[in-house]
């Protein structure tokens, strides 16, 4: 992808849009960049991309000339709404069929959505940032590191969460719950009392039973953290 007879399109140049551009050496000329925002054209520009887009998101005539103009190897769909992210796959696939995208998500129904529009590769990004921190945690000369790599937003958050006695989580198995599905988070470990406070990755295979005051190492956004733990409480007063 990045050999210089590539050209690449990134539609978006947001919080996402701008890691994905510094990946690429500025030098090899191959990266366009798309918006449909005037400052982040503006913020592109300051930042060196010269091959630049701006055009209204309802107008597919504009996007047709460029992708005809252009022989783009891929397309990285990023912008910082799931949903425009949506409708550019499904705009970009019905005016090119055979064009090879790939789309940022933030939610299992955009990913489906995603999907069924023909995206080549949909990127999870709680996910991802769930395992680059499987693989940062271990390496203390990198945990400095976690928050400039991870959380440039402020949405996101890495927690550690006590289990209340006669909480609904005492007793079951991890295979029992479905994080990401019922709250939204993703399960990164588990500090388990009983085995002397050594810290367990939730790895494949491992179905852990949790104990009232086992610690949960979860990842998610703050607000979805925030129901998870008013949860525990109120069924532990039931």
């Amino acid at each position: 992808m990045r050999e210089k007879r590539d050209n690449i399109l990134l539609i978006g140049y947001g919080r996402y849009g701008e890691k994905i551009a510094n990946f690429f050496d500025e030098n090899e000329g191959n990266l366009y960049i798309l918006e449909t925002e005037e400052k982040n054209i503006q913020r592109a520009r300051q930042n060196g991309w010269d091959k630049l887009f701006l055009i209204d998101i309802d107008n597919d005539d504009a996007l047709l000339d460029i992708l005809e103009k252009e022989n783009f190897s891929y397309v990285f769909c990023a912008t910082d709404d799931e949903e425009k992210n949506v409708y550019f796959t499904i705009t970009l696939k019905s005016l090119k069929s055979n064009i090879k995208i790939i789309s940022i998500c933030e939610s299992k129904e955009s990913e489906r959505k995603l999907k069924l529009a023909g995206a080549l590769r949909v990127i999870d990004t709680m996910e991802g940032s769930a395992n680059k921190i499987f693989h940062l945690i271990e390496k203390p000369a990198v945990m400095e590191a976690i928050e400039e790599i991870l959380f440039t937003s402020d949405d996101i958050d890495i927690k550690e969460i006590e289990i209340p006695k006669n909480s609904f989580l005492e007793g079951k198995y991890i295979k029992d719950i479905d994080f990401k599905k019922d709250f939204n988070l993703i399960l990164i470990g588990i500090i388990d009392k009983e085995q002397g406070d050594n810290f367990v990755f939730i790895t494949k295979g491992i179905n852990h039973k949790l104990d009232a005051e086992d610690i949960l190492v979860i990842i998610g956004y703050n607000d979805d953290i925030k129901k998870f733990i008013k949860a525990l409480k109120e069924s532990r007063q039931r």
